[in-house]
């Protein structure tokens, strides 16, 4: 073997060797990288700060704000501190000056947010007020003893009333979200709101697949609500039958659609975006299950994504 081939070989074998022998490594206990701790206290603000504003409607006192974010950075800004937080203002009945509880202004926030989203900003005060009108009238009709149109008008107030008190019955669990979804849109206001909007009826079903479905109606489904709002015609819609107005929207607000729809809504407005693929099965998952469309809104607003850190 000649000598260069002699010291080829041999930083092969020495190659090979050191490559394979195990290295002794040196275990210390506690050194996980320290990613929450690089984050500024500013950042925690911010993200304390826009949780009161998106579930209460307004931002924390000085003393709240100390209060949780130090909260947040002594727990390492943990996931359980984070969902404590949000429950606290979803939830805590104790009171407090200016919101009565964080519990009654959360929900009253809630209640502002459907109003936004499903009937065009109308508020209790816009709900009570038609009512008033209408009662009016139907006080009227009784004078003048037109009956058919006094019970259609007490009609109308009923529908107008529960509308305007949705909020308080969600929040005591007297109704389910479907149910507070229904009457925000099934009275008289928002429905001829949303009809004289185009002329007619037909525009309420543009209106309810879009504000709860994100998408525009097939035409078989947009002639079968048409019959069955206008015509009283039964028909078949995802699934279900109905043959009136109030029948469709019992539909619509009790298909997997409608909890799909809450799903995307709820990332929309908090995140400005539509939840990915994981997060809608993730999401949907809760809502078959338990239908607790409040801690959908705490699964989004503990993320990372939504603090920003």
């Amino acid at each position: 073997m000649s000598y260069k081939k002699y010291i080829f070989s041999l930083f092969l074998i020495l190659t090979v060797f050191f490559s394979c022998r195990k290295e002794n490594k040196v275990v210390i206990d506690n050194n996980n990288a320290p990613y929450y701790d690089k984050i500024p206290r500013v950042k925690v603000e911010n993200y304390v700060n826009r949780l009161y504003i998106d579930l209460i409607g307004r931002e924390p006192f000085d003393d709240e704000l100390k209060s949780d974010v130090d909260n947040l950075m002594e727990n390492s800004l943990s996931s359980a501190v984070r969902e404590n937080i949000i429950l606290k203002l979803q939830t805590d009945e104790t009171h407090r000056l200016g919101d009565s509880s964080y519990r009654i202004a959360y929900h009253k926030q809630l209640y502002n947010l459907l109003c936004v989203r499903l009937c065009e900003g109308f508020t209790e005060y816009d709900f009570l007020s038609e009512a008033g009108l209408v009662s009016y009238a139907a006080l009227l009709d009784s004078l003048n003893g037109n009956w058919a149109s006094f019970y259609n008008n007490k009609r109308i107030v009923k529908e107008l009333k529960w509308a305007a008190n949705a909020r308080w019955d969600f929040m005591r669990d007297s109704i389910d979200f479907e149910t507070y979804c229904i009457r925000l849109v099934n009275n008289d206001l928002t429905f001829n709101k949303t009809t004289s909007y185009m002329g007619n009826e037909d525009n309420t079903i543009k209106y309810t697949f879009d504000d709860f479905f994100f998408r525009p109606y097939t035409t078989s489904e947009f002639l079968v609500s048409r019959n069955m709002i206008l015509n009283g015609t039964t028909g078949i819609l995802f699934g279900r039958s109905g043959h009136s107005k109030g029948d469709y929207f019992d539909i619509i607000c009790h298909s997997r659609e409608f909890y799909e729809g809450a799903v995307i809504w709820m990332y929309k407005l908090f995140t400005s975006r539509y939840p990915t693929t994981e997060e809608r099965i993730n999401a949907m998952n809760i809502l078959n299950s338990e239908k607790d469309i409040i801690k959908i809104q705490r699964t989004i607003l503990k993320t990372d994504a939504y603090a920003n850190f």
